[in-house]
């Protein structure tokens, strides 16, 4: 029955691109696959329990769990206290340098309030930042720039300036326009205000340009800030430019209050020989020089001409086609990696394999981070970073974001409370989610009046958000080609007053110059979503996206719209409540958005109109209308009511 189901729909697929050929996407589909097609099944592949091919989810979050670290400092034994009012972020940076010089261990702070007057970055493996409880620990983040309105974060007055010395302006954000380093007379660095430019406060640069231009000896650090209204602000210091001075002192990362930081890049980019395939578990490259078993690698496939064009992308930045994987073994020119592909690396698009050395092993855990002023900083950051986490935290006013991850694997964000954000205007921010990050899990957590959460973005690949309740914020795929995600068993309600935009969850378009289309199969399963707007707006260049079980109650609008080669999606088994009497249930836009199969869902209101658009569903099959009542519009009852741990129970060898 299920090949005769597929043969009907390759058939009608067949017949719309021949009538129109405005009704063919931009290339072939690769990821409707059945469970009877097993020379494309791949490792990359699952079959669910209901005859869908599923992304591969066995291997998200912390390898193993999130362990228990013993103990190995106090903060008091470093000089910090609680309850009296005086900068901790000395005492802790400290305590996290002594027990990670001595290979991990969790920094203590007791209960009560501690105090950080400054950012705090931890740079060794395996160091945890532990409260007595989210309830009983408080740390309140309260670095401030000052009445001038302008400091320089560093140097200190008086320092030696070296060629590779850091230097970075810290200016007040509301109304900034433009910020300008100089050394005297001489400008070094200048920003100007962009339209993406949020609530930056911050600017930095080296003293390269000034040891390039100025002979050694004493000058002046000067900073200015320039502001919508016309004013201005100033500060300066006296520094010592000497081109000699090799510096190398520790500067905490500005924009995280605790910021976990790995390395990052190690090596040179080493090109593929052999186009990567999805599924693949190995890479031909030109040459595996330098790369050994145990390597933590990135795989880059760069957004080309040919790829921008082939996916109508007009974004003018960002991130798209990556994965980070661990080397298994290497022989000759071949790297075998640890996990399969889930996108492929073209080698016409210069696709590349380089060696990256994240932070790993490190959390935070058991406490609450409040932020006193409105700064563009994030509570807690895993930069760079692998096997981290953050268990147990609330955060309370973040700056930009509570607690996020960029350039990360195998992190966990559990069980936590995210309340609030200082700023919710453009540029990114107020945001709950992963971003530049694959194989990540977040799970039970709570958030209030963000501007976008759940949220995936810039080429976030096989990351999962579940068991959440996002009060007043759209759930999003905001940018990047972000791929083979899921969001499952979650609770979005959707509302405009934060920032979001109103629809219940929104794929970026192609023609978004800020943010580009997002890939392939994404998924939603099990979720309760309601929204002003329409249930699942999405964009375009979507192709096999499953949407399953969830309850879409929709103000305004279709429940589920697609527009410009969004195609052969799945919607089933679905409950859409449409109150303005008029939409359909399911909106295709554009011709190109063929193949989509919907399938015993469940439609209130809306008129009764199933579907509406341009393009024919490749299957419209026991799909159900009900009249307004008691009982109508209730949610779904999945036989499987997770399909995340219906995967976990069935993952040989347990779940990495």
């Amino acid at each position: 029955m299920r090949r005769a189901m597929a043969a009907a729909v390759a058939v009608a697929i067949s017949a719309a691109t021949a009538a129109d050929p405005a009704a063919r996407p931009p290339w072939e589909g690769r990821y409707k696959i059945r469970p009877d097609q097993k020379a494309r099944l791949t490792p990359a592949d699952v079959v669910g329990p209901d005859g869908l091919v599923y992304p591969n989810w066995t291997r998200c979050g912390v390898p193993g769990g999130i362990p228990k670290v013993a103990v190995g400092a106090r903060i008091e034994a470093f000089g910090g206290k609680a309850n009296d009012g005086v900068d901790d972020s000395a005492a802790l940076d400290r305590a996290c340098r002594a027990v990670g010089g001595k290979g991990g261990g969790a920094v203590l702070l007791g209960p009560g309030t501690y105090h950080l007057d400054r950012p705090v970055t931890v740079g060794h493996d395996g160091v945890v930042i532990r409260g007595a409880g989210r309830d009983r620990t408080k740390v309140v983040f309260r670095y401030a720039i000052g009445k001038a309105g302008a400091t320089f974060y560093t140097p200190k007055a008086g320092a030696r300036i070296g060629r590779d010395t850091p230097i970075e302006l810290h200016c007040s954000p509301a109304g900034l326009m433009k910020m300008t380093i100089s050394f005297g007379s001489t400008a070094i660095k200048v920003w100007t205000r962009s339209k993406h430019s949020g609530n930056t406060f911050n600017m930095s640069t080296t003293g390269r340009a000034a040891a390039a231009v100025l002979p050694d000896g004493p000058a002046k650090l000067s900073g200015l800030a320039e502001y919508r209204d016309g004013s201005k602000r100033r500060c300066s210091i006296p520094v010592v430019i000497d081109s000699k001075h090799a510096d190398r002192t520790p500067v905490a990362y500005s924009t995280a209050a605790i910021c976990f930081r790995g390395r990052g890049a190690a090596g040179p980019k080493l090109p593929l020989a052999a186009d990567g395939k999805r599924g693949d578990m190995k890479l031909t490259l030109r040459s595996t020089e330098g790369l050994r078993a145990g390597d933590r690698i990135v795989l880059d496939g760069p957004a080309t001409p040919r790829w921008k064009t082939l996916t109508r992308n007009a974004c003018k930045w960002g991130f798209y086609r990556r994965y980070q994987l661990r080397v298994e073994r290497v022989g000759g020119r071949t790297v075998h990696v640890n996990q399969p592909l889930r996108l492929e690396f073209p080698t016409v698009d210069g696709s590349t394999v380089q060696e990256i050395r994240p932070i790993r092993r490190c959390g935070v855990e058991g406490l609450t981070i409040e932020q006193t002023e409105n700064l563009w900083i994030t509570s807690v950051l895993f930069l760079n970073a692998w096997e981290c986490w953050a268990r147990d935290v609330k955060v309370r006013m973040c700056g930009r974001q509570p607690v996020y991850a960029l350039y990360a694997k195998w992190c966990e964000i559990r069980d936590c409370v995210f309340d609030d954000a200082h700023f919710k205007g453009g540029g990114g921010t107020a945001y709950v989610g992963w971003e530049r990050s694959c194989d990540c899990l977040m799970e039970n957590v709570e958030a209030f009046r963000f501007r976008h959460g759940p949220l995936f973005q810039w080429a976030a690949s096989g990351c999962v958000i579940r068991k959440g309740v996002f009060h007043e914020s759209d759930a999003q795929w905001h940018s990047g080609w972000t791929n083979e995600n899921l969001i499952e068993q979650c609770v979005v309600t959707s509302v405009r007053g934060h920032g979001g935009y109103g629809y219940g969850m929104w794929a970026s378009p192609p023609e978004d110059t800020a943010h580009g289309p997002n890939g392939p199969r994404n998924v939603v399963y099990n979720c309760d979503i309601r929204s002003q707007r329409a249930g699942l707006w999405m964009g375009g260049m979507n192709e096999n996206w499953l949407i399953l079980h969830n309850r879409f109650v929709v103000d305004r609008g279709p429940g589920v719209f697609a527009k410009t080669a969004s195609f052969d999606h799945i919607l089933r088994g679905n409950v859409f409540v449409l109150k303005d009497g008029r939409s359909p249930m399911v909106q295709l836009a554009t011709p190109d958005c063929i193949g989509v199969e919907v399938i015993d869902n469940r439609l209130v209101g809306g008129g009764g109109k199933l579907l509406g658009g341009a393009a024919e569903a490749a299957v419209v099959r026991g799909n159900k209308v009900e009249q307004r009542g008691k009982g109508a519009g209730g949610r779904p009852r999945p036989a499987v009511a997770s399909i995340y741990e219906w995967q976990q129970s069935r993952a040989a060898g347990g779940r990495h």
